[in-house]
């Protein structure tokens, strides 16, 4: 099939793209950053343009049998709310109207299992263009409603920049704060004992719905037909579970609580943190995986590890503005 991808270079187009090159589609890839892709995906036919613009750039009349919108801007923080909303639905806007002008028959659409309770620009971005999919006159629509991706079992050591791996990334970074102002006032002054533990405002046992972001690019290209599917983990994580196999990584026990007293660090944490702690009080999704691999402790040790390292080699110690 001739068909046209965005959003290729991305954690989930990057798994997307071989796979339906396997399959013996051909591929046209819409891409910002084309010597980029070019290089990535030589196997491909690489389009320098943007979701943004009203023609996604593509001056041309173009013959596809299907688009696969795979693009996003997954940033919690309101700092980005304008480029969140900006990418997410007028960009979906615009490939709809796209796939309307050239006849493209069929779209898939790679959206979030996170739309119902609007927390933040994202999901309420990314529910207005699901919306607008699905009202479309598109004759077939395929929506997948997508958990909370982390890299393959196979790829721990790559692992992402997401909002899980941000999110450990703080409590790493807040913690080695606090043990370098120690070290500088030790002997100067009394200190107070130190915590012996690190804890997060959230549900010990509710879960957080992380699924293998192989996995789910598996299900997307075995699928063909329309309709509504929801590629979340059928047996998601428990935050007590993430807790005790974070806090190993970290040699700091971490705990979840629903209330309590912040200690300066902790509170520094939460400061930072605020855009993702509404996803620890848990939700709960159907599921149209099947046969899908837990979540280990040795996979989110092995990706916490290496995500840390990444981090305090190119972040700066930046986590709180």
């Amino acid at each position: 099939m001739e068909l046209l991808l965005t959003g290729a270079t991305g954690q989930l187009g990057r798994e997307v793209v071989p796979r339906l090159l396997e399959r013996g589609d051909h591929l046209k890839l819409l891409v910002r950053d084309a010597d980029k892709a070019r290089k990535q995906f030589p196997d491909c036919d690489v389009i320098q343009g943007n979701i943004t613009s009203e023609d996604l750039g593509i001056k041309q009349p173009m013959k596809l049998d299907a688009i696969y919108h795979l693009a996003a801007d997954i940033n919690l923080g309101t700092q980005f709310n304008d480029r969140v909303w900006a990418t997410n639905f007028q960009g979906t806007v615009n490939v709809v109207r796209f796939c309307q002008q050239n006849s493209v028959p069929h779209l898939f659409y790679a959206g979030t299992a996170y739309t119902e309770k609007g927390r933040n620009i994202y999901e309420k971005s990314k529910k207005a263009a699901e919306q607008f999919v699905d009202s479309s006159n598109i004759e077939r629509k395929t929506i997948f409603k997508i958990g909370i991706l982390v890299p393959s079992l196979k790829d721990a050591v790559n692992a992402s920049t997401g909002a899980l791996y941000q999110f450990v990334n703080g409590i790493s970074m807040v913690l080695n704060r606090a043990q370098a102002a120690r070290r500088r006032l030790d002997g100067k002054i009394r200190l107070p004992v130190a915590q012996p533990k690190f804890r997060v405002k959230g549900i010990p046992d509710a879960s957080l719905n992380l699924v293998h972001v192989d996995v789910v690019a598996d299900f997307i290209v075995k699928t063909t037909s329309p309709g509504k599917f929801w590629l979340t983990h059928p047996n998601p994580t428990k935050l007590n579970d993430l807790a005790e196999w974070v806090g190993d990584v970290l040699h700091v026990p971490v705990e979840f609580q629903p209330e309590f007293e912040m200690s300066d660090t902790e509170a520094l944490f939460h400061k930072g943190a605020k855009p993702f702690l509404p996803y620890l009080q848990g939700d709960n999704f159907v599921s149209h995986l099947k046969g899908c691999p837990d979540i280990s402790a040795q996979f989110v040790k092995e990706s916490v590890a290496h995500s840390i390292i990444e981090f305090k080699d190119t972040s700066g110690g930046k986590w709180v503005k």
